[in-house]
C-alpha cells in the first residue's frame, strides 16, 4: 500500500490512544458519535486504535463519519474493510494524525466462537517503522488464550523490531491469557478502564516489544464519562 502521509523531520514521542466506542451508544443510551470525536479532540493522538465501531446488525454500518473525524479531531479514519460495506473489521479500526506515515495496512480473523479479529499497521514514523496490532479479545479466557497465541504467531512473522499490541484485551489479571505476548516484552499499565461507571477492571492494555518505553493514562474527562462504557487509554511512548 502506498504511503499516505509523510513522517515528520524531527523525531517526537508518540501519543497512541485506545478507545472502544461501544458503537457511539453512551450511558444514556443514546447514539452520539459527535461524542467520540469530541473525547478523540481532547486526546489529541498520533494514532488512534478504536473498536466496536460498527452496529451490532447487519448490514453492521459505521458509526464515525471520516469527514467529522477529519474535521473536529483532526484523525483520519481508515478502512480495513474494504469492499465489504463498513470501516471497521469486526469492529476495529484504525485513526492516524496527517504526519504520521501508513506504509501497509491489513486484517485478520482470530479463532473463537466470537466474531473476533485484529488489525495490523505499519507505521513510518521519524525514528523508524512501528508494527501496530488493534484489537478486541474474546470474553471466554479459552477463545482468548488462543486468540493471544494467534497474535503473537503475527508479530512474530512479521519480523518487526518495534511492536505494539493495543486495544481491549479483555483479561481483567494482571497478565493471565496475555502470557504469549510479555515474553520479553511488556503490559505498560494505564489503570482501570471499565465500567465509565465504575471502573473496576483494566481491560484496555498496551504491550510493548522490547526496547519500547513509555507512561499510560485513562482520559477521565466530562465527556468521556458518559460517551462509552469505556474509558479510553492514552499512551506516550519513546525508547525505554
Amino acid at each position: 500500500m502506498p504511503m499516505i502521509a509523510s513522517p515528520p523531520d524531527s523525531p517526537r514521542a508518540l501519543r497512541l490512544a485506545s478507545y472502544n466506542i461501544r458503537k457511539a451508544v453512551g450511558l444514556d443510551r443514546r447514539r452520539d458519535p459527535a461524542r467520540i470525536v469530541e473525547v478523540l479532540a481532547e486526546i489529541a493522538p498520533d494514532v488512534a486504535v478504536l473498536q466496536e465501531v460498527d452496529t451490532r446488525v447487519p448490514p453492521r454500518r459505521a458509526v464515525l463519519s471520516p469527514a467529522s473525524m477529519e474535521a473536529h479531531a483532526g484523525l483520519r479514519l481508515l478502512d480495513p474493510s474494504v469492499g465489504i460495506g463498513r470501516t471497521g473489521f469486526h469492529g476495529n479500526t484504525l485513526a492516524l494524525a496527517p504526519h504520521v506515515a501508513l506504509l501497509d495496512l491489513d486484517a485478520i480473523d482470530l479463532p473463537g466462537l466470537e466474531p473476533r479479529g485484529a488489525v495490523l499497521a505499519r507505521l513510518g514514523l521519524p525514528d523508524g517503522e512501528l508494527f501496530l496490532v488493534g484489537c478486541h479479545l474474546p470474553l471466554v479466557a479459552t477463545f482468548r488464550r488462543v486468540a493471544v497465541e494467534r497474535l503473537a504467531e503475527v508479530v512474530r512473522a512479521a519480523g518487526a523490531t518495534r511492536w505494539v499490541i493495543a486495544g481491549d484485551l479483555n483479561e481483567p489479571r494482571e497478565v493471565g491469557t496475555l502470557a504469549p505476548f510479555v515474553e520479553g516484552a511488556r503490559i505498560l499499565p494505564a489503570g482501570l478502564s471499565f465500567h465509565t461507571r465504575m471502573p473496576r477492571f483494566a481491560l484496555d492494555r498496551f504491550i510493548l516489544s522490547p526496547g519500547l518505553g513509555g507512561r499510560a493514562h485513562v482520559h477521565d474527562s466530562d465527556a468521556s464519562r458518559i460517551a462509552s462504557d469505556h474509558f479510553p487509554v492514552v499512551a506516550t511512548l519513546g525508547p525505554e
